[in-house]
């Protein structure tokens, strides 16, 4: 099979997290609430068939993957594998833990850390991700040894003051890249004074979402250089939401956008409720394994092209691969 340079699997290996941001929902990306952790045996059966398939490029998120306990033992056993890479979505709490093992794979793995702010309460809300001396420890910890590292900032109107203090710091100071990413638009959230959803969670976004356009001009102003032209061809085909870069240095700020609207398949566009109800902001970008050992595109909530691998071999496993990439060509 045909590697697939462009398409990634990504894995909510948790529901798990020791954090519980606002802005998140239960479960985390997961498309399921419960709390549950996927099985090591079950996780590599399907790591191996989506390989045959032609997938080499991972990401491991959650909830927070660095707290399961086979967490190790899964780097390694997706590194055994030719021509695989690895990128890491964590809130970094645990990841000095598997500092070695991380480190013999440099030029194939990258690790994304959740960074929203500079102070831990923000108009009296709780930041749990916040630029801490831990987290800039973590941060020296994770370079010194050769670890590609990436800040993701979740732009609101809590943060938004301290949005270009903080990349300014992370791209100058700590030279670590960034990636501005507007809120997510949910049926529910954590929020900040317990869960909301229905018309709370609906409130809960207007009230708090920042358009991304705010930024442009800090952007172009701090850069030496930028894509102009807005792109998604490195998740895909145009899939996805495009997303455009500006590079300062030797690093770059990246931002993500969802009013430029996203791409989809034929298959959205023609036959999908969702689409045309104008429900869905994440077009066709990327295969997502939730927890729960669903396989489906990620935030697509058509369960129609929801594969539920529980109970699955491999040949049925291989099929839901199939049918799902069919979508990205």
């Amino acid at each position: 099979m045909e590697k697939r340079k462009n398409t990634y699997l990504a894995i909510a290996l948790t529901t798990e997290c020791n954090y519980q941001c606002f802005y998140c929902k239960e479960g985390g990306e997961s498309i399921s609430k419960k709390k549950e952790t996927i099985p090591y045996a079950k996780i590599k059966e399907i790591i191996g068939v989506a390989y045959k398939v032609g997938i080499r490029n991972f990401r491991l998120t959650g909830g927070e993957p660095t707290s399961v306990e086979y967490f190790s033992e899964l780097i390694v056993f997706i590194m055994n594998f030719s021509d695989t890479k690895i990128r890491i979505n964590t809130n970094g709490y645990r990841i000095l833990k598997y500092i070695d093992v991380l480190s013999q794979y440099t030029e194939r793995l990258d690790v994304v850390f959740s960074v929203d702010s500079m102070s831990e309460y923000l108009n009296g809300v709780h930041f749990p991700k916040f630029l801490s001396k831990n987290v800039i420890n973590i941060t020296h910890a994770l370079k010194e040894r050769g670890i590609s590292l990436r800040y993701n900032v979740v732009v609101t109107s809590l943060n938004e003051a301290e949005v270009e203090k903080l990349v300014l710091l992370a791209i100058d100071e700590l030279q670590v890249n960034v990636k501005l990413l507007d809120l997510n638009r949910f049926p529910e959230y954590l929020g900040y004074s317990g869960k909301v959803q229905g018309e709370e969670a609906s409130a809960l976004w207007k009230k708090f979402f920042i358009p991304m356009e705010k930024f442009y001009d800090f952007l172009e102003e701090i850069s030496s250089d930028s894509k102009s032209k807005w792109t998604s061809g490195f998740v895909g085909k145009s899939h996805g939401i495009p997303m455009s870069s500006y590079f300062r240095g030797d690093n770059w700020i990246q931002v993500k956008d969802s009013n430029k609207g996203a791409k989809y398949s034929k298959f959205c566009i023609n036959k999908c409720e969702y689409f045309k109800e104008k429900a869905c902001q994440e077009g066709v970008f990327s295969l997502f394994l939730s927890s729960n050992l669903v396989l489906h595109l990620s935030g697509c909530k058509n369960e129609s092209i929801h594969f539920d691998l529980n109970e699955c071999d491999e040949r049925q496993i291989q099929k839901a691969f199939h049918q799902l990439l069919s979508f990205m060509d």
